[in-house]
C-alpha cells in the first residue's frame, strides 16, 4: 500500500468518527445550534447572491460532509448530488433531507479525486471544509475534478476555514501539543489535518487550474461568513454582538468562501 492510499485510508476513519451520530436529527448541530444555524445562513444568503441557481440546476457538493448547505438549496433547484467518500456522513445528510423534506437528492460513496460523472454535467459544483486538509498539489487535483464536471458557464465555489478568525485562533490553541496537558477540559474543535489556505492562495490554485486545463475563470468572487465568535459563545451573548462584529469585522469571520464561473474551452 502506498503513502496516498494510507493517506486516504486514515482520512476515511477520520471521517467515519467524525460523523458517527448515535442521536437524533433533531439534536444535530446544524439545526439545533445557534451558532451552527447561523453560519448555514450566511453561506446560503452568499451562494444565492453570488450563483444564478433556478429550477432546472444541478448541484453536486463535493466531500459533502453532512450536505446541510446543499439540502438548504435543494427546494431552489432541479437536483442535488451529495457525494463523499464516508458512508457516516452520506447518513447523516439522508437524515438531514428527511428532516426537510427533500426528495430530489441522490447520495453516492467515492473519492473527490475521481469524481465519477462526465465532463460538463453539474451547473453548481462545491465543497466547503475540505481542500483545507490536503497538501496544494491534492487540492489543485480537486480542484480539476470539480471545474471538468461543471458546465460551461456553470459555477465552483470552495470554502476554507479562515485562520484569522477567533473560532479558528481557539482551535488552534487547544490542538497545540505543549498545552495538551492543561486544555484538555476545554470543549471545543480541535485542528487535526488543517492546512492554512487563504484568499491569495486560493486565487493561485485556479489560476493554476485555469492555466493547466485551458479554462478561463471569470466573476471571481471572494467573500467571508460565520461568525468571529467562538462555537461556544451563549446564544444571548451572540444574538446582542453577532450582527454588529458580523458587519464591522468580517474579514475575521469564520470561512473564507470563493466563487468563480467556468468557461471551458
Amino acid at each position: 500500500m502506498n503513502k496516498n492510499e494510507l493517506d486516504k485510508n486514515h482520512d476515511l476513519l477520520n471521517w467515519e468518527k467524525e460523523y458517527e451520530r448515535n442521536y437524533p436529527v433533531e439534536k444535530f448541530q446544524e439545526i439545533n445550534n445557534h451558532w451552527w444555524l447561523d453560519c448555514y445562513n450566511q453561506i446560503e444568503h452568499f451562494i444565492l447572491k453570488n450563483v444564478p441557481l433556478n429550477k432546472n440546476s444541478e448541484i453536486l457538493e463535493c466531500g459533502c460532509g453532512s450536505g446541510n448547505s446543499s439540502l438548504r438549496l435543494a427546494h431552489k433547484v432541479e437536483k442535488v448530488v451529495l457525494f463523499d467518500i464516508s458512508i457516516n456522513a452520506l447518513e447523516c445528510a439522508k437524515q438531514l433531507a428527511n428532516y426537510y423534506n427533500v426528495n430530489n437528492v441522490e447520495f453516492i460513496k467515492g473519492d473527490v479525486f475521481h469524481i465519477p460523472f462526465d465532463e460538463k454535467q453539474f451547473d453548481f459544483c462545491w465543497n466547503i471544509g475540505l481542500i483545507e486538509h490536503y497538501n496544494l498539489i491534492q487540492a489543485k487535483e480537486i480542484l480539476k475534478e470539480m471545474v471538468r464536471v461543471t458546465k460551461h458557464g456553470g459555477y465552483i465555489c470552495i470554502g476554507v476555514p479562515n485562520f484569522a478568525s477567533l473560532p479558528i485562533l481557539k482551535a488552534r490553541l487547544l490542538s497545540f501539543k505543549p498545552l495538551k496537558p492543561l486544555t484538555f477540559w476545554v470543549k471545543g474543535y480541535r485542528l487535526t489535518t488543517e492546512k492554512k489556505y487563504n484568499k491569495k492562495i486560493i486565487d493561485r490554485l485556479l489560476h493554476a487550474v485555469s492555466k493547466e486545463d485551458g479554462i478561463k475563470l471569470t466573476k471571481i468572487t471572494f467573500g467571508y461568513v460565520g461568525s468571529i465568535l467562538p462555537v461556544e459563545t451563549p446564544e444571548f451573548i451572540f444574538r446582542k454582538i453577532n450582527k454588529f462584529s458580523t458587519r464591522f469585522f468580517n474579514k475575521f469571520s469564520f470561512l473564507i468562501l470563493v466563487i468563480a464561473q467556468i468557461n471551458h474551452s
